[in-house]
């Protein structure tokens, strides 16, 4: 008999199904972790600082929260008594580690449980998470759960404060159909349905950024007009494309900050008209030999609204006046006009060659007044040391 050496082995190895695992945070005694508030006299239920008290049908209504973690582990091969595993269990409220037994603390342990003494507010809760650490002896992984649940306080309804805008929270401003350009916006408080407007200190502030950061009512602020420390604050649109506010206020009215986190907030912005400019010449359209120069201004169409007026032309368009050959691919050439009208020397537009020229005013709407600057960003300011504004 001859021995073979090249035969190959065969490795064996135990494979056990995945352990079924679940827990969570269940509350004793049938108490919610809600509790309700009631801010005047300082009344929590349930009261987490009294001692336990129980109603008829043995219901856990009042004193301290205790918290137990429930538990599943469940091997379906049925190789572990899984009712033989007791994990070890790790306690936190808002991330520090509870470790303490003493009764008389915020929250202490009691056996697996975790007692919770402290009461809450609608402003200020706290998040309790728990972590139960055990070995798998089959094969020696070790294994993690955990839950966590949040622990808080809601105002009783007669209590509870609001803020609400009493105009339209989303205003358009149409420049050249109004004459008026400023706008009131009133807010009212309340706490629950009690008006309180006149008892409290009012605030408002302004976003330019769509409410990524707001800005105080300062003397940069030439929308402003009155009001930044009252129920209705006032703004001109003639200063601001558009703008959103935020009133909020201080329970007291003495106040000098913002005590609570209501608020409110509105906003307004320009609605530009789509004003249609036709370029027209005083004299025709005709080079004869008797003209010198033509002449030519913009009939502006407002739709629903007359035309404009030269006046209003003069005010609200900018224009930059281009001649150009037409079906040429040429760069116009510049007028260096800026007026609404524009007069143009006929041998720009004398040729021999059947060209036809057309002048461009290449219209711009202005936009609210804005500072007048200088190259360096400093304000120019008046004899009288006013600040000078143009519309922008």
């Amino acid at each position: 008999m001859k021995r073979l050496n090249n035969s190959q082995p065969l490795a064996v190895a135990v494979q056990y199904a995945p352990l079924n695992t679940s827990m969570k945070i269940v509350p004793q005694g049938g108490m919610s972790t809600m509790q309700f508030y009631r801010q005047t006299t300082q009344q929590w239920i349930p009261d987490h600082t009294h001692a336990y008290a129980y109603d008829e049908n043995g219901a856990l209504v009042d004193g301290p929260l205790m918290l137990m973690p429930e538990w599943s582990i469940i091997d379906t091969d049925n190789v572990l008594d899984t009712s033989a595993l007791y994990p070890t269990v790790f306690w936190y409220v808002d991330d520090m580690q509870i470790t303490d037994t003493n009764a008389t603390k915020d929250f202490y342990l009691s056996g697996n449980a975790l007692v919770v003494r402290k009461n809450f507010t609608h402003l200020k809760g706290g998040v309790v998470y728990c972590e139960l650490h055990f070995t798998d002896t089959r094969t020696g992984s070790p294994f993690v759960l955990s839950d966590s649940i949040p622990l808080s306080a809601i105002l009783h309804a007669d209590e509870q404060w609001s803020i609400q805008i009493l105009n339209d929270r989303t205003r358009k401003h149409f420049p050249l159909a109004y004459g008026d350009t400023q706008y009131a916006f009133e807010a009212a408080a309340y706490i629950g349905s009690n008006e309180k407007t006149d008892i409290v200190t009012w605030f408002w502030d302004f976003s330019e950024d769509n409410g990524v950061s707001w800005n105080e009512i300062d003397g940069d602020c030439l929308w402003y007009v009155s009001g930044k420390n009252s129920n209705i604050l006032t703004i001109d649109m003639d200063f601001t494309e558009n703008i959103l506010l935020r009133c909020r206020i201080n329970t007291s009215p003495t106040g000098t900050k913002p005590d609570i986190p209501n608020e409110a907030t509105a906003s307004i912005a320009w609605r530009f008209p789509a004003l249609r400019p036709v370029v027209y010449s005083y004299g025709g359209d005709r080079v004869i030999a008797e003209t010198s120069e033509m002449t030519f201004g913009l009939i502006v169409h407002n739709p629903k609204h007359s035309d404009l007026s030269l006046a209003q032309q003069r005010e609200w368009l900018l224009c930059d006046w281009t001649l150009r050959k037409q079906g040429s691919k040429d760069t116009p050439m510049s007028l260096a006009e800026s007026d609404v009208m524009v007069s143009v020397s006929d041998k720009l537009l004398r040729n021999s060659s059947d060209i036809k020229y057309i002048a461009d005013p290449q219209c711009s709407l202005r936009g609210p007044f804005a500072k007048l600057q200088t190259s360096s960003g400093d304000d120019i300011l008046s004899s009288s040391g006013l600040t000078i504004t143009a519309r922008s």
